[in-house]
C-alpha cells in the first residue's frame, strides 16, 4: 500500500512540474519574463530587445512610479506567478496575466527571503514574428 501511495504521489508531482515547466518556458512567457526584469532593473536595451523601441520608451516614461514601492528596500528576487495564458489559436498571439512577485528586504533586515513581497500585476500582450516573440503591449499600476 505504501509503494502505491509513494507512485501515485510521485506521478501527480511529475505530471504538475511538467505542466509548470513547460508553461515557464513557453516562448511567450519567456520574452514577457525578460522584458519585465529589464523594467525591475532599469535595463532599457534588453526592454527594447524583448518588445519595441516605442513600447519600451512608453514603459520607461513610468518608471519612477514603476519604483516607488522599492524605495528604500533592496530587491533580493523576483519570481513570477503565471495567473492566466490566452494563447491564439494559430499560435502567434498570446494575452498573459502575471503576478510578479519581488521579494525586497528593507530597515537593514537580513536574510535570504527578506522581511516582505511587493506584488505587481501584469497584464501584457506578445505576438510571435519571424520566429521570436516579442511584447507588443504591456499594462501595470504604473502604466495605468
Amino acid at each position: 500500500m505504501k509503494k502505491l501511495l509513494f507512485w501515485v504521489l510521485l506521478l501527480v508531482v511529475a505530471y504538475y512540474g511538467a505542466d509548470y515547466v513547460k508553461l515557464h518556458t513557453s516562448g511567450d512567457v519567456v520574452a514577457y519574463k525578460r522584458f519585465a526584469k529589464a523594467l525591475l532593473q532599469q535595463n532599457a536595451y534588453i526592454a527594447r530587445q524583448a518588445s519595441s523601441a516605442e513600447l519600451a520608451a512608453k514603459a520607461f516614461s513610468r518608471q519612477s512610479e514603476r519604483m516607488k514601492p522599492y524605495a528604500g528596500t533592496r530587491l533580493l528576487f523576483s519570481y513570477y506567478v503565471i495567473v492566466r495564458q490566452n494563447l491564439a489559436k494559430d499560435g502567434n498571439k498570446s494575452i498573459l496575466v502575471v503576478d510578479q512577485v519581488s521579494r525586497v528586504t528593507s530597515n537593514g533586515q537580513t536574510g535570504i527571503w527578506g522581511d516582505r513581497e511587493i506584488r505587481t500585476r501584469h497584464t501584457v500582450q506578445v505576438e510571435k514574428k519571424e520566429q521570436s516573440w516579442g511584447v507588443t503591449d504591456f499594462i501595470d499600476p504604473a502604466m495605468l
